[in-house]
């Protein structure tokens, strides 16, 4: 009895100086431009992920490639986040080779990671990394180049039982001749099995999500940037925000503010929708002119060093909320608050079912519906998801809620024309989304700084922002 108290107080203490720590890291992100991830940091994360892998196994990764947009025109350039994750490295060419037993790389001791990637070359994106890059910046030992990974492989995959060979090479198929449905491309998956006929082919993605799912301290202060932001850029929109103007061009002043801010891009295509659009979950267009009498909703969110926030706001185009805004708009913010009160490590869907509840006895009070079952008409998304370097974050979906996870909540209410309820709800789309932070006692809001309640929108809105200045008048 002893002994487990005595291991529960030190789980508590180690959780309380974690948490100190992150306090610390995110009040330094304040004032900090170029916050990084150590190297050591990306040996952990690739040691703990090679400690749930089986005996005699390997596993691969591979960065992603390029895109083209057009003729000799790239995107630009974003890693696929596990190699991320795993590697802090942020160009194309490259490949990671885990095995836990060790591969024998010439003369040497066998090793249990090998990077490989391209020399160092200076191009429009700037200088590349290169092999002594890599050992210096990422905390790799061995390195080699990426000309030499197709042989590395297959040597070392010789007497190897299983093989762990994530979804994130090229060609991907769905394989339904897989009982497991391992996605693979086909014609890799063919030599494979003809050159190593006992290998068994698996994947790592559950493993990398269950450690991407927990962040450290180092990801909260970079989550915390994209975060704070995103709140500024909600601000100026509030304040920039009247009848007449164009969704993009409250899209422009939220994407300068990230600019602004060091923000690298969106973590995803900004989402202004007004009037009809604010009842469409995932509209991006951006084209439509909002009218008097309009609610906007906008969901958006910064990209930081990889890191996304996701917050989302709803507020009245003329800086007043109708009496039926109002309504549905105090039901939306009231789920999420109680949503909130009920988030603390150990919790799965408790919050996820109060905010139902919520939203079903306002709708029924309002008369918009008659039964808790036609709820879903009205609010037809989950509540939360986790955030990172996706910004659908993999990892908590049925599990319970650890400190270190970071979180969105957004309840939401759309009621589109030609709703069975009274028309004056007709076009109104309220969704109100934070990003919650699990702590040892509880939750954080940490995106707090983007006002939501209908005093502070309204008193920012008789403020003027930057959209309000006409190009070229200065």
């Amino acid at each position: 009895m002893n002994d487990r108290k005595a291991r529960r107080q030190l789980r508590v203490a180690a959780w309380l100086l974690f948490l100190s720590l992150t306090i610390q890291l995110v009040a330094a992100a304040q004032n900090q431009d170029d916050i990084r991830i150590a190297p050591d940091e990306y040996r952990q994360r690739r040691a703990r992920l090679m400690e749930k892998m089986e005996p005699n196994s390997i596993a691969i990764f591979k960065a992603k490639d390029a895109s083209i947009r057009s003729n000799d025109v790239n995107y630009m350039y974003r890693q696929e986040s596990n190699f991320l994750y795993l590697t802090g490295c942020e160009e194309p060419r490259a490949y990671l080779l885990l095995c836990p037993e060790g591969v024998k790389i010439g003369d040497g001791a066998p090793v249990k990671e090998l990077f490989f990637l391209r020399p160092k070359t200076r191009s429009a994106s700037g200088e590349s990394l290169g092999l002594e890059g890599a050992k210096e910046k990422l905390g790799f030992e061995t390195v080699l180049m990426n000309t030499e990974f197709a042989a590395v492989a297959k040597g070392a995959l010789a007497g190897k039982k299983v093989l762990y060979y994530p979804p994130t090479f090229p060609d991907l198929v769905a394989d339904p001749l897989m009982e497991k449905r391992t996605i693979i491309s086909r014609e890799v998956k063919t030599e494979l099995q003809a050159s190593f006929p006992e290998l068994e082919i698996k994947n790592l993605n559950s493993a990398v999500s269950e450690l991407r799912s927990v962040k450290s301290p180092a990801e909260l202060a970079l989550l915390q940037k994209a975060i704070d932001a995103t709140a500024l850029a909600h601000i100026e929109a509030f304040k920039s925000c009247e009848p007449g103007m164009y969704e993009y061009e409250l899209q422009a002043v939220i994407e300068y503010c990230f600019a602004k801010s060091g923000a690298e891009s969106e973590g995803f295509p900004s989402i202004v929708g007004s009037g009809p659009n604010s009842c469409i979950l995932h509209y991006d267009a951006n084209r439509r002119k909002t009218l008097d009498g309009d609610v906007v909703v906008m969901d958006i969110g910064a990209e930081y060093r990889g890191y996304s926030a996701d917050i989302t706001r709803t507020i009245p185009v003329n800086g007043k909320f109708s009496p039926a805004q109002r309504d549905v708009y105090e039901i939306v913010l009231s789920a999420q608050e109680e949503a909130i009160k009920l988030m603390k490590p150990g919790a799965i869907s408790e919050h996820s079912t109060r905010a139902f509840d919520v939203i079903a006895e306002g709708l029924i009070k309002l008369g918009i519906i008659k039964e808790k079952s036609e709820t879903q008409r009205y609010y037809p998304h989950g509540l939360s998801h986790g955030i990172g370097l996706d910004v659908h974050d993999p990892g908590r979906m049925g599990k319970p809620l650890q400190p270190g996870m970071i979180l969105t909540v957004e309840p939401g209410i759309y009621i589109p024309e030609g709703s069975p309820c009274d028309k004056k709800y007709w076009n109104i789309g309220v969704r109100i989304e934070d990003d919650v932070l699990i702590t040892p006692e509880g939750n954080k809001v940490v995106s707090a700084a983007a006002p939501k309640s209908i005093k502070e929108i309204e008193s920012l809105m008789k403020k003027r922002g930057l959209g309000n200045e006409k190009l070229g008048t200065r």
